[in-house]
């Protein structure tokens, strides 16, 4: 009969996960502010299931066609049905770039697994930076409120977007 090693006094048998969290609660964070955005702009019709169920796969399981379509599911309706001058511009711009740094987040990652606290602490240092930009021009969208279209602003972030699946596309795996 083998003899298991014994181990050195004070080694715990199952490593210590201090200064880690689940992957799963970051794919549950990325689909909940998808469904809570899906509802704002995607409210009052039967077509809410839509994006809501393409939310909750892009983050159980992403791949780049899910993720672009579940932002264009957030971003085309608010094109469409969203009055210029709505004052929750900042939080839908705050809340859509907070999914799209979730969704570069898990894209590479494993289904199941652990991140680092302090790797969380740089992607909200870069979330930060991005606010940084994007808030001071929300608002600036308020201020200059001319009851036009947002469509201007639309093709511009789908361009953007597109652009990057692209370029996640096109570039070659380590």
């Amino acid at each position: 009969m083998a003899r298991r090693a014994a181990q050195p006094a004070g080694v715990r048998a199952v490593p210590d996960r201090g200064g880690l969290l689940p992957l799963w609660t970051v794919r549950c964070t990325a689909a909940l502010v998808a469904v809570l955005l899906g509802a704002v702009v995607w409210g009052g019709s039967a077509w809410l299931a839509l994006p809501l169920v393409v939310a909750v796969v892009a983050a159980v399981l992403p791949s780049t066609g899910l993720v672009c379509l579940s932002l264009l599911l957030l971003v085309v309706p608010y094109a469409v049905s969203t009055p210029s001058g709505w004052p929750w511009l900042p939080v839908f711009v705050a809340g859509l770039h907070l999914l799209f740094v979730l969704y570069l987040l898990l894209l590479p990652l494993p289904r199941h697994g652990w991140i680092s606290l302090l790797a969380l602490r740089e992607l909200a240092l870069s979330y930060l930076r991005i606010q940084a930009v994007a808030q001071p021009v929300a608002v600036l969208a308020l201020l200059l409120d001319d009851d036009g279209s947002n469509l201007a602003v639309v093709i511009a972030g789908v361009a953007a977007v597109s652009g990057w699946s692209l370029w996640l596309v096109g570039r070659t795996p380590r």
